[in-house]
C-alpha cells in the first residue's frame, strides 16, 4: 500500500482527505432531510412538498462544512451557506429555508438536462465571459419586448391617456417616453388582465429592473465571485425563459393596436397598412386582455 492511503475505518485515506467522510455526512443530511419533511407536513404543510426542501446541516461543525467544499457569508444580516448547489440561509428573524443555484438549479428546472452529480471533484471554474454572454442575451430580448410595447397603442384609450394627447402623433411621442412600468400602469387603466399573464409581466417587470440596474455588482449576483455566478446563472435562465411568452404578448398588443388603427384611425383616403394578421397573435391578446367595462373604443 502506498504510503498516502491507509485504510480507515469505513472509507480511504487518500492525501490527507479521508473519502469515507463525505458518503458518511450525506447519509446523516438524508435522514435529518427526512425527519425535517416529516415535521413540515404535520407543522408546514406549504412547503411540505417542495422538491427543494432541505434541513440545515446542524450536525456539523463550520471547519468540517468547510472541509466538504461549503462556502458562507452574510447579506443583510441574513446568514448563508453554500454546498453543492444548495444554499441553507437563515434570516434575521431566525427562520431557516433552503433554495438550489448552479448546475442542481438547472436540472431541477429542465428536467431534459443530464442530473450533474460530481461536487466531489468539482472544478471551480470561471463563467463570468460566458455570464456577460447572456446578459448581453436578455438585453437584447428587453429592447425587444420593449420596443413592442412602446409601440402598441392600443393602451392609450383610457380615458386619463386620451387627456394627455391631442394627435396621435403627440401620443406616439410621449408613449415611447414612458418606462416599462408605466407601460404596464396605462395598460391596467383601460384592460382587466388574465391574472397568471399579470404575474408574469409583473415578474418580468422586477427581473429587467434587477438586470438592467446593476444586477452583477450586487452581494449576492456578484459576477466576480464562485457563488455570485452560480445564483447569476439562475437568474438569467429563469429570465430567458420568461422572456419568449412576453414577447408574445407583446407581439399580439402591437397586432390589435395596427389592427385599431386601420379600422378607426385612418378615413377612406388614407394610406392602408400593408401587413399580414396573425390569427394567432390576435387570440393570444383577447385571452390576455380584457377591455374595462368603463372604456369605449
Amino acid at each position: 500500500m502506498k504510503e498516502n492511503e491507509k485504510k480507515g475505518g469505513r472509507g480511504l485515506w487518500q492525501n490527507g482527505n479521508y473519502t469515507g467522510l463525505n458518503q458518511m455526512v450525506m447519509k446523516i443530511e438524508d435522514k435529518a432531510n427526512r425527519k425535517f419533511r416529516k415535521w413540515s407536513k404535520k407543522y408546514a404543510p406549504e412547503q411540505a412538498n417542495r422538491p427543494d426542501l432541505r434541513q440545515w446541516p446542524w450536525y456539523a461543525s463550520k471547519w468540517l462544512l468547510r472541509d466538504l467544499g461549503a462556502q458562507f457569508r452574510t447579506i443583510d444580516d441574513e446568514e448563508q451557506m453554500l454546498l453543492r448547489d444548495v444554499v441553507y440561509a437563515k434570516r434575521a428573524t431566525g427562520e431557516w429555508y433552503t433554495y438550489s443555484v448552479g448546475a442542481r438549479a438547472l436540472t431541477e428546472m429542465n428536467r431534459q438536462l443530464p442530473q450533474y452529480d460530481n461536487y466531489d471533484n468539482e472544478p471551480r471554474i470561471n463563467i463570468s465571459d460566458q455570464l456577460q454572454t447572456a446578459i448581453g442575451r436578455a438585453l437584447t430580448q428587453c429592447h425587444e419586448i420593449e420596443f413592442l410595447f412602446s409601440k402598441s397603442f392600443i393602451f392609450a384609450i383610457s380615458e386619463k391617456q386620451q387627456k394627455k394627447y391631442e394627435t396621435v402623433n403627440d401620443f406616439l411621442k410621449g408613449w415611447e417616453k414612458k418606462t416599462l412600468g408605466g407601460l404596464f400602469s396605462a395598460m391596467q387603466e383601460a384592460f382587466d388582465i388574465e391574472d397568471d399573464i399579470k404575474k408574469a409581466m409583473d415578474l418580468f417587470l422586477e427581473m429587467r429592473n434587477n438586470l438592467v440596474h446593476g444586477i452583477t455588482i450586487t452581494d449576492k449576483y456578484d459576477i466576480y465571485t464562485d457563488w455570485g455566478q452560480r445564483e447569476l446563472l439562475v437568474f438569467l435562465d429563469i429570465f430567458l425563459s420568461l422572456c419568449a411568452p412576453i414577447k408574445e404578448i407583446a407581439a399580439s398588443c402591437l397586432e390589435v393596436s395596427i389592427k385599431y388603427a386601420k379600422r378607426h384611425l385612418l378615413d377612406e383616403s388614407g394610406k392602408k397598412i400593408l401587413t399580414e394578421s396573425s390569427e394567432e397573435l390576435l387570440s393570444l391578446f383577447i385571452e390576455c386582455f380584457r377591455l374595462k367595462e368603463n372604456i369605449e373604443i
